[in-house]
């Protein structure tokens, strides 16, 4: 069985996703995998209520806010400090910031955690391209890549993009995020774009769901809809 759970913001259109009573909902289809996903640094004051609700997943990463620009000053590492000390309490496995808004990568050099970038969706300049994301990996050959199909979809439909990424980078593939595509990040089983979630078939890491629902009861409908196409 794969290793395959949902990004925890992806009810924030409609819940609280700090409560206990959602992290229990992504529980009820897979407790094998949750990705914490700090949408905005203000946010992260939040995190140490959900230890607890988070610690028994069998598979934990977290996504650092993408609302600021990481610099080597006292307001990016305060943040870091939260974060990092996340992690660990609730024994994470990766860490994830958006390449494209970070100003200077020493900052993450205090922390001997298990750092990723993921490969930017076509409203970004860079970090798109399988050569940009080799560049950066061959000087920083301690941080791993998450592939996001989705991204990869939005800057070429035929997925050669997301094939070349394969190709090259396959060995520092940590995670792989899930959604289908019609306006942003939206739900597999109404895109019904399948040959996103067969690229899955490729890699054995673990899987990570960001399609964003409207309705609680679309989270379970859009794990079995995915589940069904990876049999």
């Amino acid at each position: 069985m794969r290793t395959i759970g949902f990004s925890h913001g992806v009810l924030y259109r409609v819940a609280d996703v700090y409560s206990e009573q959602i992290i229990d909902l992504y529980r009820g289809c897979s407790d094998a995998a949750l990705e914490t996903c700090v949408s905005k640094a203000d946010d992260a004051d939040k995190l140490q209520r959900i230890i607890p609700y988070v610690r028994d997943f069998s598979y934990k990463s977290v996504h650092l806010p993408s609302d600021i620009r990481y610099v080597k000053d006292e307001k990016t590492i305060r943040l870091l400090d939260k974060i990092v000390n996340y992690y660990k309490e609730v024994g994470a496995s990766l860490a994830l910031v958006h390449p494209d808004v970070v100003d200077d990568w020493e900052v993450f050099d205090r922390y001997k955690i298990n750092w990723a970038i993921e490969n930017m969706d076509n409203r970004k300049g860079r970090f798109k391209t399988a050569g940009e994301l080799e560049e950066f990996l061959g000087k920083n050959p301690n941080w791993r890549l998450v592939l996001d199909l989705n991204h990869c979809f939005t800057n070429d439909r035929s997925m050669a993009l997301a094939e070349s990424i394969l190709h090259n980078l396959k060995d520092k593939i940590a995670e792989v995020h899930l959604s289908g595509y019609i306006n942003l990040h939206d739900p597999l089983f109404a895109s019904k774009q399948d040959f996103i979630i067969d690229y899955c078939r490729k890699l054995d890491t673990p899987i990570i769901i960001e399609s964003t629902f409207d309705s609680i009861d679309d989270v379970k409908k859009e794990y079995n809809y995915i589940i069904e196409k990876l049999k």
